[in-house]
């Protein structure tokens, strides 16, 4: 016999539950927010507005920084549309308060 909640969605893993924002006072760590944001950024970039993008993301310079909930991106990517793709990527991270984006777009 199946044990599932239906709180918790179809899931067949058991014990997983979608995220929340857990306990009142909960708070992911910095160090644990920079690595969240640090692997999404490995992942491929996918499809932008419409554009099919067959290489990755090349976030190979920029620099992930995160103090009190707020990430500062630094560095340079070859196109605008990865630098506004990072900023949304890093934004939909659990435990993100804020966001400078100081990225620029190589010449």
């Amino acid at each position: 016999m199946s044990r599932r909640d239906p709180r918790w969605g179809d899931s067949d893993t058991p014990g997983r539950a979608p995220p929340t924002d857990g306990p009142k006072g909960y708070r992911l760590s910095d160090e644990r927010i920079r690595e969240e944001i640090c692997e999404r950024l490995s992942q491929p970039f996918g499809e932008i507005e419409g554009d099919e993008l067959s290489s990755m993301l090349d976030a190979s310079d920029v620099t992930v920084s995160v103090a009190g909930g707020l990430v500062t991106l630094e560095g340079t990517v070859p196109e605008r549309r990865m630098k506004h793709y990072i900023e949304d990527l890093v934004d939909a991270c659990p435990g993100v308060q804020d966001i400078e984006n100081r990225i620029r777009v190589r010449d």
